[in-house]
């Protein structure tokens, strides 16, 4: 298998889990209006870079920033032991949080999360 093959699907499978995470199982207030907008891993899979933005892609105070920043240093063991449950693979990349700048693709993936959280129901009300 291609290497840059392998590192976009084990980037695809991070960035899922965590919007999952923060999405369904994250109840720190800091984080309720982060998501991931893209993942970056590094070729020997070690480490994998986690870019993330607010849902409404406002500008955030630096004070606002920094809570982000600490609650998802907070949650990084956490989300590591999600991903280790996605995946298949000896271990799990240490993750870098770095904030998004680029805040165009946000109202794309929010629509994306709209559309998991209409299937959720969805499939949850025909149980």
């Amino acid at each position: 298998m291609n290497g840059s093959i392998r590192t976009e699907k084990v980037a695809q499978t991070i960035r899922e889990t965590l919007m999952n995470v923060l999405l369904r199982d994250v109840s720190d207030p800091r984080l309720s209006d982060v998501m991931v907008t893209d993942v970056k891993v590094s070729k020997d899979l070690h480490l994998a870079w986690v870019y993330y933005d607010t849902r409404d892609g406002a500008s955030l105070e630096e004070k606002k920033q920094k809570e982000i920043e600490k609650g998802l240093k907070s949650a990084t063991s956490f989300f590591r032991r999600k991903i280790g449950e996605a995946m298949a693979t000896k271990f799990t990349p240490d993750l870098r949080f770095k904030r998004d700048t680029h805040g165009g693709e946000v109202a794309h993936l929010m629509s994306l999360m709209d559309q998991i959280s209409h299937k959720d129901m969805s499939v949850s009300s025909e149980e």
